[in-house]
Parts: C-alpha cells; sequence; structure tokens
C-alpha cells in the first residue's frame, strides 16, 4: 500500500462537497469502499492533505458560486479578526484552505491568560453566545482540550477557540491527523487580495 491514488482522491473530493460538514476521513473511507481500495494510515496525514486541494478545484470547477460565499467569509473573517486582535486571532479550517460551503463557520484560534478574558469582551459588546470545549493532539502524543466559544454574526456562524497565550508557538494536529494550517489577518488580507486580482499597479 502507499498514498491514497488520485481516482479516490477525486471521489472523496466529490463525497466532500456533496455533503457539507462530513468529516474529510469519512469521505475518504467512502471513496475507498466504492473502488474497493485499501487506505493506508501511514498515509492518512498526507491523504487529507491531499484531499483538501481535490476538494477546492472540485468546487472551483462544478461549484463556482461558492467562490463567492468564500471570499463573503474571508472578509467577514477579517472584520471578526479585527474585533478579536487583543488575542492575536489565527484562522483554521475550510475557510482557510479554500474547501469552505454554505455551512462552513469561521473558526478563530485565540490566545489569551484565561478564557474568561474573551469571555469579557463577548459580554462587553452584549454578543450571547454558546460555551463547549473542543480538544487537540499533537505531535508528540499530548493532548490538550480548549474552551469554545460560538456566536451568530449576521448570515455567519463564528467558532472562537481560546488557546493559552504560549500556544501561538506550538501548532497542533487538524482534526484527523493532518496538518493544521493557521493564517493571522494579514495573511488572509492577501488571500483576498488574490481574489480580486492582486493589487493595482
Amino acid at each position: 500500500m502507499g498514498p491514497a491514488s488520485l481516482e479516490l482522491l477525486r471521489r472523496a473530493a466529490r463525497h466532500a462537497a456533496e455533503a457539507p460538514g462530513r468529516e474529510r476521513g469519512d469521505s475518504l473511507r467512502a471513496a475507498a469502499a466504492e473502488l474497493g481500495e485499501s487506505l493506508d494510515p501511514r498515509f492518512r496525514a498526507a491523504d487529507l492533505d491531499r484531499l483538501e486541494i481535490e476538494l477546492s478545484q472540485y468546487q472551483a470547477t462544478f461549484h463556482p458560486e461558492q467562490q463567492e460565499r468564500l471570499a463573503a467569509l474571508r472578509r467577514a473573517t477579517v472584520e471578526a479578526m479585527t474585533f478579536f486582535a487583543e488575542f492575536r486571532p489565527r484562522l483554521v479550517g475550510d475557510v482557510l484552505t479554500g474547501t469552505a460551503d454554505t455551512y462552513s463557520p469561521i473558526v478563530l484560534q485565540l490566545f489569551a491568560a484565561t478564557p474568561e478574558q474573551v469571555i469579557e469582551r463577548l459580554l462587553a459588546h452584549d454578543i450571547p453566545f454558546e460555551e463547549s470545549e473542543t480538544s487537540y493532539q499533537y505531535r508528540d502524543g499530548r493532548s490538550e482540550r480548549v474552551s469554545v466559544f460560538a456566536f451568530g454574526a449576521g448570515d455567519d456562524h463564528v467558532v472562537l477557540e481560546v488557546f493559552p497565550e504560549e500556544g501561538l508557538r506550538e501548532v497542533p494536529l487538524a482534526p484527523g491527523g493532518g496538518k493544521l494550517r493557521r493564517a493571522s489577518r494579514q495573511q488572509v488580507e492577501a488571500l483576498l487580495q488574490e481574489e480580486d486580482g492582486g493589487p493595482d499597479v
């Protein structure tokens, strides 16, 4: 065995595009079952990274309207990152990778001395929110639980994951074990500029 075949990845991308919110790993397994292929766990992270690329290409080809939605989400992301600038926000997830659909939330990782600092910021601006927790794995095998605050902003859904301040220096694994990408506000603004055709000259 080895890395997933291109045919498998393309079929998995179609599954992921047609089932918003579905775990990428589930899409890979469904495609493998249909093709009668096996997935090599040694290449899981690489397969997930390659699937993101295939999914982005699939959406650009077959669902071009989602590119408008993606741009709108990224503009809203810049506003949210400006609002939470004191917590050095980083964008993660589908809005960053370019695979966002109608149901994708804006996921920001914030870095604060305590989660209560973020709560105070939300309460000070009368923003109702839901509180929960999630966990992340690291390459050294340890796991870390972080507080999560979710709220609505117009048509968008924003999810805040609050890490300790030192968490900015170490990037956890993505859900499913792939490489987690993070982007600063300036990097998101650069993505928007690219979508708009680049800077004026």
